[in-house]
């Protein structure tokens, strides 16, 4: 008889993001997204279809997370992400940090 360790799938959470959600600050969104990586998500996958703009504040607290979840081995996810956004997250190099899936 052998023992056989299984090793769990990451949980995966998906936020879908709104120029709504970002207007009053990312104070909330910070919180859901730790609230979603100790619950035990360790891949989010961050819907930005209904975004027109990505900001340094929003990215930090995609990093933020993205750093938890790779001690965990998952990631961050960014789906759906114009051309625009993807042209920013190549120019800054982030496109290597998190995985990038386009419009």
């Amino acid at each position: 008889m052998t023992d056989t360790t299984h090793s769990p799938l990451p949980q995966k959470a998906i936020v879908m993001l709104s120029d709504t959600d970002l207007d009053g600050g990312l104070t909330s969104l910070r919180w859901r997204l730790r609230g979603l990586v100790m619950d035990g998500a360790c891949l989010v996958v961050i819907d930005v279809s209904e975004i027109s703009r990505i900001s340094s504040t929003l990215l930090a607290a995609l990093l933020d997370t993205h750093r938890v979840c790779r001690r965990r081995g998952g990631g961050v996810v960014i789906r759906h992400a114009s051309r625009k956004m993807t042209d920013v997250l190549r120019r800054t190099g982030l496109d290597l940090v998190f995985e990038v899936e386009a419009a």
